[in-house]
């Protein structure tokens, strides 16, 4: 029995652009998601599926956005939420999830840790207790997947290095953190640089990082 596929809820920040309504037409042609203004920042969310993890679905899906709509992708959007937001996200009381917040109504692993606390009011990454109640209280949250805080804070770091160092080095060190786990870079290389020349080479393709297929269908197979 093959594995499960799992769709990934995505949310980022970008930079506005000059016509939000043709780059939203465009965005709606080509992905599953929402685009939205709030505060004055940029938000997308995009439902990817066919990926092995979420961190490799989020690097595809900033290039898909580059690629298709041309904006510059800043970050990962936390998506933070306090205990009234995630009891209308899930459709209890509020009481009922304070009593999940303080586990007063269950035994299992504990209520994920806050964010933050602005001025005592606790706040948490929706993704975040999203997949807790996956585990502890099935049915209660979306389907989706989102991404951990661990997994943000990776494709954050990404993010910053694809729009901060020129392509040619952003993908050899992508190619070597790829490899180094298994130090397969220095067993297969050598002193000979033209495996990693080869990787970035089929990078160069428009100045920019690019994906295979259109989203919603992609496979990292």
């Amino acid at each position: 029995m093959g594995a499960t596929v799992k769709t990934y809820a995505l949310k980022f920040e970008a930079e506005p652009p000059q016509d939000l309504p043709a780059l939203t037409d465009t965005f709606y042609a080509h992905f599953d998601g929402l685009v939205a203004e709030s505060f004055g920042r940029l938000l997308i969310a995009v439902y990817a599926d066919g990926h092995e993890n979420g961190v490799m679905a989020a690097k595809h899906t900033a290039g898909e956005l580059d690629k298709h709509l041309g904006i510059k992708v800043i970050r990962t959007d936390r998506d933070l939420v306090d205990a009234s937001e995630i009891a209308r996200r899930i459709g209890r009381s509020r009481e009922n999830v304070r009593q999940l917040i303080h586990g007063e109504r269950h035994r299992g692993a504990p209520f994920p840790t806050p964010a933050g606390a602005p001025h005592g009011k606790r706040i948490w990454e929706w993704p975040v207790v999203n997949e807790w109640l996956r585990t502890q209280v099935p049915g209660a949250g979306d389907p989706e997947y989102g991404l951990s805080r661990d997994e943000m804070t990776i494709v954050d770091s990404w993010i910053l290095r694809w729009r901060s160092v020129p392509l040619e080095q952003h993908v050899t060190m992508e190619f070597r953190d790829i490899v180094a786990p298994g130090q397969v870079f220095r067993t297969s290389c050598g002193s000979s640089p033209e495996v990693a020349q080869a990787w970035v080479k089929s990078w160069h393709t428009t100045g920019q990082p690019t994906s295979r297929v259109p989203l919603g269908t992609a496979s990292d197979s």
